[in-house]
């Protein structure tokens, strides 16, 4: 992706001056405007049809607290179970906004993606990895206990956090966010020859 690729999009849905005169996608366009609506915190969104996200996704529930790195989604993580197929009208992108609330910077929308808004676009995309991560984690934890949740452990950070009422959470989550993305960035640049 470079700059010149990225399309400055105004409220109506149209490409605007100052960005590239490429089309859209419309269900995109249709999620991420009513994010931007209901939660002017967030400055960026990142969704995308990942492997892990989509698979995990069907279950229709959300990602046990088992690993250290799960940790990050402790009451971070809203679930859209109603999802009704491709987004193409505002309605339908509400319902999204609404799932996530004004708390999660998460969401699995059930049979279909993982939706991860941040207050910068590195946080977006470092909670987007993370949830790929750890939904490939949860099914392989899943096929491993083969059924049966008595295998499995709650971390004693979950446990702490519940006593605590999570205290702190968010502030962490956020600047966990901002500076693992500019580690990821630069493994990438890297490993592209930048």
């Amino acid at each position: 992706m470079t700059v010149f690729k990225l399309v400055l999009v105004g409220p109506d849905g149209f490409a605007a001056p100052g960005g590239a005169q490429l089309q859209i996608n419309t269900a995109g366009f249709h999620i991420h405007s009513a994010i931007h609506r209901a939660r002017p915190d967030i400055v960026a969104a990142a969704h995308c049809h990942s492997l892990h996200g989509k698979a995990f996704s069907v279950f229709g529930k959300p990602i046990d607290i088992t690993t250290q790195n799960s940790c990050l989604f402790y009451d971070n993580l809203g679930l859209y179970k109603d999802f009704g197929g491709i987004v193409l009208a505002d309605e339908e992108a509400e319902n999204i906004a609404k799932a996530m609330g004004d708390k999660y910077n998460c969401c699995i929308l059930q049979n279909q993606v993982l939706l991860t808004p941040g207050k910068t676009v590195d946080e977006a995309i470092f909670l987007f990895s993370s949830l790929e991560k750890q939904c490939q984690v949860q099914l392989l934890v899943d096929a491993a206990a083969a059924g049966n949740p008595g295998l499995t452990k709650r971390t004693e950070y979950e446990l702490l956090l519940e006593e605590t009422r999570g205290g702190g959470v968010s502030e962490v989550n956020e600047l966990r966010g901002t500076w693992a993305a500019h580690a990821f960035f630069a493994w990438v640049v890297l490993s592209l020859g930048g």
